[in-house]
């Protein structure tokens, strides 16, 4: 439906098979000359799905007739930037995400991370005068809060931030009756998003990533890892400041537990393990900062 809907996509659905009702296909007439007199040129297929099995015979000799077929699951991911969780099992991790080490990447990023951090956070320091006096004027609390989150492999890490909220550290609790609030300055710091400058401290050191999946409270990461399949997979990579998800979702959880949202988050940071590259982190990095420009997101 997104596809025929758009022009900006260069092809259109005609139809699609019930693998449910593979049985009452008549092979000739419902598949094979459908194609022909509907001069289909590529056939959209998930080959390692058990009940495609039996079809794959006389998808074959379609080759001779300069048909195409295109994966599935790479096709979801070129339309929606996102990774099908309905379509991919264990395999799919194994053949994919086991074989995306990225030693160059890796460094290169880490001295991007370096650079970018200290000069960026050095230049932030102005505003800390600032910023310490009107939280001070606010309502006299602490001027950080430290956060626990979960970071690369599993371990706990602790993000700084400008306190926004009347009490500083809560114990990361993130249920919705939450009674700790947002402070008048702390508002105006989350709306500019100077409350994370901190952060690049963190960024600075390698606790985090300027770009990456955003790291998560440990008891949210707890209740996920029981209710979203696959969820630990994100933890292979080191967080970031900003991420896929962020400039493409925008139904994420925020400071409560939503675990349909959070799969659908999933999908986003899957998609980028598994395709991160310098082009995919500038893409972020220019969006989020056209985000911040105009005061989007939360």
């Amino acid at each position: 439906a997104e596809v025929n809907r758009n022009d900006f996509y260069p092809i259109k659905f005609i139809a699609a098979i019930d693998f449910d009702d593979i049985s009452s296909l008549d092979l000739n007439k419902d598949l094979i000359e459908r194609i022909y007199s509907d001069s289909v040129s590529i056939i959209a297929i998930d080959t390692n799905n058990e009940k495609v099995k039996p079809l794959l015979p006389h998808l074959y000799n379609l080759v001779f007739s300069n048909i195409r077929f295109i994966n599935l699951h790479k096709l979801y991911e070129e339309i929606f930037k996102r990774v099908p969780l309905s379509l991919v099992k264990y395999s799919w991790f194994l053949e994919n995400i086991s074989n995306r080490n990225k030693p160059v990447f890796d460094v290169v990023k880490r001295i991007m991370d370096i650079a970018v951090s200290f000069m960026v956070g050095t230049l932030s320091f102005v505003l800390y005068p600032f910023v310490i006096l009107s939280i001070k004027l606010d309502d006299k609390g602490p001027i950080f809060s430290i956060q626990e989150r979960v970071g690369k492999n599993n371990q706990i890490i602790k993000l700084y931030k400008f306190r926004t909220m009347t009490t500083a550290n809560d114990g990361a609790r993130w249920e919705k009756d939450n009674e700790n609030k947002i402070t008048k300055v702390g508002a105006i710091l989350r709306k500019t998003r100077i409350d994370e400058l901190p952060q690049l401290w963190n960024v600075f050191v390698g606790n985090i990533s300027l770009i990456g999946p955003r790291p998560e409270f440990p008891e949210p990461v707890k209740h996920y890892e029981k209710q979203v399949p696959y969820y630990n997979i994100r933890h292979l990579v080191k967080p970031g400041l900003s991420g896929w998800a962020q400039i493409h979702h925008d139904r994420h959880p925020h400071h409560e537990v939503d675990t349909v949202e959070t799969k659908n988050k999933l999908s986003y940071d899957l998609y980028y393990i598994n395709n991160r590259s310098f082009l995919i982190d500038l893409e972020i990095a220019l969006k989020t900062i056209r985000i911040l420009l105009t005061f989007k997101g939360k």
